[in-house]
């Protein structure tokens, strides 16, 4: 049976074969659309953006490379063809490749790790800035201007499974922001939200998901965007922005719930504040949701730690109200484990590899989050990979060594690399075993 990153790849290149090709037939024989796919995705995979260059001077030399025999290519596109093909390219056509991701991990066990309470499982949805230019445009650019100078970028609704206490997010489909047919307004990360939860919710209903936002999504139409699809809340509340729910909360009487916890050899008193069907607006139509009020305090000196308030649709008590603060606070690891990492740990999210004038700046932004995802799912469920990454103990240092060594030597297999990283060969065992 394949291992998990070719059976990824291969289901990859079966996807990226249906890809939109606008070229006549006449002139698609050199470069196929699955090999200028996959010669995108290598450079993200490998987090190289030389490495279809070296592959080439490889294959020059040798006859083979790594391209080939890796991500199963014998041609190597052209950075050209990339750019030109994959423009025509809507993101849309990458769904496919997010759900084969979650299905690897699921049918390998993975995913288990990251439940909430009973086979439940949270979704963190956050935007951010994927492109950014003071002239280079389109008509797709949000528009920003500051002192009178406008700058052009492209944002995403990044979505991501997380889960309290893991260092890990598992990327799912994310959501583009940019303006839609028939809106003459700039886009926003709400409508980007509603396109989501509405494309989206019947496909990850299976996980019985809790959505995890901040304060922009704590409103009525949002909340009933999700309960219409079946999944739960858990939102930031901020008072400055819910005025009426605070004000109901003002006037009642609180449930209040103590909590003393050690962590790293320190004790900390939780102070929890609920209360169960608020309104989450003024009007009589307003939505009823339940409140919670955390409150985290360093027991020995006294010094208040965090504090935060949320919303959900999960009914409160004392025994369950720890749990939902926690998963509430969890929505930070999607800014530090997702985007963070896309944008600081060697992906690159925010370079301009390209604008292109129809889809290039969107089609490389999804190739990259797939990127991590598979780089997330082998880190969680392949053993050889996951020795060869702590072999070499940073991330930075093993995606470099791997830059260095493909570009020397041709591996005939993902294990083979992996197991040369992992257990490096003797001065005089042969390289040919590889």
């Amino acid at each position: 049976m394949p291992k998990i990153l070719d059976q990824l790849l291969s289901k990859t290149k079966t996807r990226m074969s249906k890809f939109k090709d606008v070229r006549k037939p006449s002139n698609a024989m050199k470069y196929s659309m699955e090999t200028v796919g996959m010669g995108a995705l290598s450079v993200f995979i490998m987090q190289d953006p030389s490495f279809l260059s070296q592959q080439e001077r490889l294959g020059n030399k040798s006859g083979m490379h790594n391209f080939e025999t890796l991500f199963g290519c014998k041609e190597i596109p052209t950075p050209n063809h990339i750019r030109n093909l994959l423009d025509q390219v809507s993101p849309a056509e990458c769904e496919r490749i997010y759900h084969d991701g979650l299905e690897v991990l699921e049918q390998e066990g993975g995913l288990k790790k990251f439940q909430f309470l009973k086979d439940s499982y949270l979704i963190g949805l956050d935007g951010t800035e994927h492109y950014s230019s003071k002239s280079l445009h389109c008509n797709n650019c949000t528009v920003k201007t500051h002192g009178g100078i406008p700058t052009y970028s492209h944002s995403v609704l990044c979505a991501s499974i997380l889960s309290p206490g893991i260092n890990e997010a598992i990327p799912l489909v994310p959501e583009f922001i940019t303006p839609q047919d028939g809106h003459d307004k700039q886009d926003c990360e709400n409508a980007a939200f509603k396109r989501w939860i509405s494309k989206h919710g019947k496909t990850y209903k299976h996980l019985n998901p809790t959505i995890l936002g901040d304060d922009l999504f704590s409103r009525q139409s949002l909340c009933k965007a999700m309960l219409k699809e079946h999944c739960n809340f858990i939102l930031t509340c901020k008072p400055e922005s819910h005025k009426t729910l605070y004000e109901y909360l003002s006037g009642v009487k609180l449930e209040k719930y103590n909590l003393i916890l050690k962590k790293n050899y320190r004790k900390y008193l939780y102070q929890y504040k609920f209360l169960n069907q608020v309104p989450i607006r003024d009007g009589e139509d307003a939505l009823l949701v339940n409140w919670l009020q955390i409150t985290q305090i360093d027991a020995k000196s006294g010094k208040k730690i965090y504090s935060n308030s949320f919303i959900t649709n999960h009914h409160i008590y004392s025994e369950n109200v720890h749990d939902l603060a926690a998963a509430g606070r969890a929505r930070w690891k999607l800014e530090n484990e997702n985007n963070n990492t896309l944008k600081t740990k060697g992906y690159c999210f925010e370079h301009n590899y390209g604008h292109g004038k129809q889809n290039l700046c969107k089609i490389l932004a999804s190739l990259t989050v797939i990127a991590f995802l598979f780089h997330t799912v082998i880190s969680i469920v392949d053993t050889l990979y996951l020795k060869a990454r702590l072999k070499k103990r940073t991330r930075i240092n093993f995606f470099n060594f791997i830059k260095c060594i493909t570009s020397l030597i041709i591996f005939s297999s993902w294990d083979k690399l992996f197991l040369f990283i992992s257990d490096p060969p003797d001065i005089g065992q042969t390289l040919g075993e590889f």
